[in-house]
């Protein structure tokens, strides 16, 4: 324990830096100050980060423009989805908008569920935490809750999108992993030079909140791509074959004894390892073991 505990602190202080933002989509969010616009930019940067980083980068890039062709900030485009017209708007300005097998009306739905969180709930945050307390061990009620809401909402809206808009609604109820959820949620409740901490305590967002209510560090789940799962696999943090739901918490489990308080504070730095070094890593400087292999990560 030990020396892991030694390799994952190294990990930490060397990647869990700004420096390395250019290969995150948290990037983005990091070009603006209002917390609604954060959390707008959070929200599609998450769930577009499939893909290869060159993908992902491109795709968010092309959200940003079209919404300043839109209006004057992304959490104004949001706010003015209520209106049937700038709806409409919207669907021509996306209209040629592709991510791999998702499409620009796939983009606008999103907006348009984040938008009836806006106006029922005040923030996304507030929205989330209605269905999440501080007494769960993870996030994964509130989670679960949050898309059963935006499932239903979709139905009650009668808006035409592909079958790949489901690929944006994952759940832990469905046995998913929800890596890009997960990533989204660590932005939200862990706050450092990295992570805005959008929905911790004290946070604007939040103001419409039942009082108290927040998303703690030690209650976010381990995202898992490819690459971290492999990683995982390779240091003890789980054996499952599967890269599914329970592996993600099995994962998480184990990095508590590291970190109680925040366990997934070391996920930056893991996901680092193989889009800066190329997928190399060694657990301790007498190389008694070792892993490397091409990475296939998408973060």
């Amino acid at each position: 324990m030990a020396s892991l505990q030694k390799y994952l602190d190294d990990l930490f202080e060397k990647y869990h830096h700004p420096r390395h933002l250019g290969s995150d989509p948290l990037e983005f969010v990091h070009r603006y100050n209002e917390p609604w616009d954060q959390e707008a930019i959070a929200l599609v940067s998450a769930v577009l980060a499939y893909g290869n980083v060159k993908q992902i980068r491109n795709s968010i890039t092309g959200v940003i423009e079209l919404l300043g062709s839109l209006a004057k900030s992304p959490s104004a485009f949001v706010r003015s989805l209520d209106d049937a017209s700038r709806v409409s708007d919207a669907r021509r300005a996306f209209s040629k908008f592709v991510h791999r097998f998702n499409t620009g009306p796939d983009v606008v739905l999103l907006f348009l569920l984040l938008s009836r969180s806006w106006r029922e709930y005040g923030s996304l945050g507030s929205h989330f935490l209605n269905h999440h307390s501080p007494d769960h061990l993870n996030f994964e009620i509130g989670l679960n809750g949050l898309m059963s809401d935006w499932r239903r909402w979709k139905k009650e809206f009668r808006f035409s999108s592909g079958k790949s808009f489901e690929y944006l609604l994952t759940a832990p109820s469905d046995g998913s992993c929800c890596k890009r959820w997960c990533m989204f949620l660590r932005w939200m409740g862990r706050k450092d030079s990295l992570d805005p901490g959008l929905w911790t305590l004290g946070s604007p967002l939040l103001a419409q909140a039942a009082p108290g209510r927040s998303l703690r560090s030690d209650q976010l789940v381990l995202p898992l791509d490819t690459h971290v799962a492999r990683v995982s696999r390779y240091l003890g943090l789980s054996q499952r074959k599967s890269v599914n739901w329970k592996m993600a918490v099995e994962a998480t489990q184990s990095l508590r004894e590291y970190d109680p308080k925040d366990p997934t504070r070391y996920d930056f730095a893991l996901a680092r390892l193989g889009i800066v070094d190329g997928g190399t890593a060694c657990l301790n400087s007498n190389g008694k073991k070792s892993w490397s292999g091409a990475s296939g990560s998408t973060r």
